[in-house]
């Protein structure tokens, strides 16, 4: 039964660290609060059959990409773990770096494509997020949740 935990944990790690990756690929640098959120919210999005939510959408986006969060608290709150022990790695083996609050990558932008990429609307969405503090983004993250 231990293996089969370690099996999954260690999956749920290489995923986002993926996504991660992703990311940052797109964006350059983001903060550590906003990393979790997005990284959590591109996974889901990746399984999600039906969704709200699209490119087309261009008011408040990051208020609607945070209110597909809501009730799902569980689920977020565990995998903060796995997105730690990833970002974690990822900062080990130097393809990202944490200074100041926010998570940079140390590699050239790449040009492929990859299973967990963001949505246009997440895209966007984490680009307005840009506009606000963290703490402000982590009251709204807290009201979703």
């Amino acid at each position: 039964m231990g293996n089969i935990k370690l099996q999954s944990e260690t999956l749920q790690i290489s995923v986002y660290c993926e996504v991660i990756l992703n990311i940052l690929n797109e964006h350059a640098n983001l903060s550590l609060s906003k990393t979790i959120v997005f990284s959590y919210l591109v996974k889901k999005n990746k399984y999600e059959s039906q969704r709200i939510y699209n490119g087309q959408h261009s008011k408040d986006l990051m208020f609607k990409s945070l209110s597909l969060l809501s009730g799902d608290f569980d689920e977020f709150s565990n995998s903060i773990g796995h997105i730690l022990k990833s970002i974690h790695i990822l900062k080990d083996k130097g393809l990202i770096e944490f200074e100041d609050g926010i998570l940079k990558r140390k590699f050239n932008k790449l040009d492929s494509k990859n299973l967990y990429e963001e949505s246009a609307f997440l895209k966007n969405a984490i680009e307005e997020s840009r506009n606000i503090s963290d703490k402000q983004f982590l009251k709204e993250v807290l009201s979703n949740v």
